[in-house]
């Protein structure tokens, strides 16, 4: 009996599964920005450019570059760059993986150029995914090589005295869309751009600059977030929440979460009950104590985010009950109740200085008949028209049905929709239906009574298989028990 040594080297098609990511275009795009951050030289700001043409998406930046010390590293698979170079207690990179994975998502070959400051040499390597599938396990399979030459112009970095080029081809994503890298770089990298680094984007129709999310919330309502709690004060918190102008049925409310200036978690809901009340509830907070998830697309759920989500439910009780006060039927477009509201927030959270009726404008009195403002109002878009029959049912309690209609949908073809939302006490909620006015099924004219009728017992139906678990047949009778109820009231 005995021992025996087993070389342990992974197999060289890992090249090829690195890249069977979830992540988008813009997001892989957004891991090779990521790295040009930890790039940075000295004090300068970044200049990183994004070109989409040609069929081939090229990420260039004008940081230090890598001496060829540190590129053979950074091209090994897995190894910890922490050895090697000075990362800063900023540092959005861990050990290598995330341009390889990054690069690979987006397309089966791409190179590399760089140029370290203070050097006369550029360095250039380039990664064939199929070749790798192709090659004998062992360690030669591994080999790579970096070639070195004098800068020239003709070089992706042009006449740049240092930076480094990432050039991926035979694109996996053929159209990559301009708008949503631009969308994502604004989100992913807004701490960056606001303090005067640039991120541009060039395309055959010409070139934009990223710019940083633009949020638009009432007037009074936003507070700055700096919470120090834990043990020994191990957890900081900074950044800030508001309510947003509008609610939301479309996702986009909660909290953009912040690790070191970089995206990690987009409109993250976890510290509150989510439901229509509560989507006005927008903010960004910065917790780099934090470990992200291994391509950076998330928070790793450890003990410590679930203690951070325990604090941060008590302390958003606050913000929550003005979102749900708000939210409450014709409060946004009354001065007065929106005073309160607000200032009510503002003492919760100690904020300074109080709002006034005159900060939200005043009432317009309504138009005559066939007049029409220059602007529409938003009641133009979204009308609240009537507080529905209720529906009580055994197990639920109380479900209170409101309707409303709008211009349109997330898809033209649904005439009609439904949110639930749940209330914070167990006896009541809200079934909030959705009519879309647009729809080719109102063009021919239906009573107003016949739309609200069909709209909400379709959304009841719904509620009660796709969210309550009913079972078909139960759901069809207590649909039809509150239709004719309703209709009743129409005789």
């Amino acid at each position: 009996m005995g021992k025996r040594i087993v070389k342990n080297y992974p197999s060289p098609r890992l090249m090829e599964t690195i890249g069977a990511t979830n992540q988008t275009t813009p997001e892989a795009i957004g891991e090779l920005v990521a790295n040009c951050f930890d790039a940075r030289y000295q004090d300068e700001k970044l200049a990183i450019t994004i070109d989409v043409r040609n069929g081939r998406i090229t990420v260039i930046d004008n940081g230090k570059g890598m001496e060829f010390s540190i590129l053979e590293k950074a091209v090994c698979i897995a190894e910890d760059m922490s050895r090697y170079i000075e990362r800063g207690e900023g540092a959005k990179g861990h050990f290598g993986m995330g341009f390889k994975t990054s690069c690979s998502t987006l397309g089966n070959y791409y190179e590399i150029y760089t140029r370290p400051v203070d050097g006369n040499v550029e360095y250039y390597t380039s990664f064939d995914i199929n070749d790798y599938g192709t090659r004998p396990a062992g360690s030669d399979a591994w080999d790579v090589e970096i070639e070195d030459f004098l800068p020239s112009e003709n070089s992706p970095l042009g006449a740049a005295g240092h930076g480094t080029a990432f050039v991926i081809s035979r694109l996996k994503n053929k159209n990559p869309m301009v708008s949503a890298i631009l969308a994502y770089m604004g989100e992913a990298f807004k701490a960056h751009l606001d303090h005067g680094d640039r991120i541009t984007i060039i395309d055959e129709s010409g070139t934009n600059d990223a710019e940083p999310i633009k949020y638009n919330f009432i007037k009074g309502t936003k507070v700055e977030i700096d919470e120090i709690f834990g043990p020994e004060d191990k957890y900081h918190i900074t950044g800030w929440m508001a309510l947003d102008s509008q609610t939301h049925n479309n996702g986009f409310y909660g909290f953009n979460i912040y690790r070191h200036n970089q995206l990690v978690e987009k409109y993250d809901k976890t510290w509150f009950r989510a439901h229509l009340m509560t989507s006005r509830i927008i903010g960004e907070v910065n917790m780099d104590f934090l470990d992200a998830t291994f391509y950076k697309q998330g928070i790793q759920q450890s003990e410590d985010w679930m203690f951070v989500a325990a604090h941060m439910k008590e302390y958003l009780k606050g913000i929550v009950t003005a979102s749900n006060n708000v939210s409450k039927k014709g409060n946004i477009n009354n001065p007065s109740e929106l005073k309160k509201i607000v200032n009510t927030l503002r003492d919760d959270y100690e904020v300074d200085g109080e709002v006034s009726e005159e900060d939200f404008g005043e009432k317009k009195p309504s138009t005559k008949k066939g007049e029409r403002d220059e602007k529409p109002s938003i009641n133009d878009t979204i009308k609240n028209i009537v507080t529905e029959e209720a529906l009580t049912l055994e197990d639920e309690g109380e479900i209170i049905i409101t309707y409303l209609e709008k211009e349109s949908g997330s898809s033209i073809h649904a005439p009609f929709d439904y949110i639930f939302a749940e209330s914070d006490d167990d006896d009541t909620a809200e079934l909030q239906v959705l009519l879309f006015k647009n729809h080719p099924l109102w063009k021919k004219k239906v009573d107003d009574d016949v739309k609200k009728v069909l709209a909400t017992s379709d959304a009841i139906y719904r509620l009660l298989v796709e969210k309550l678990s009913y079972d078909a047949s139960k759901a069809l009778k207590i649909r039809n028990e509150w239709v004719v109820k309703r209709t009743e009231e129409m005789k």
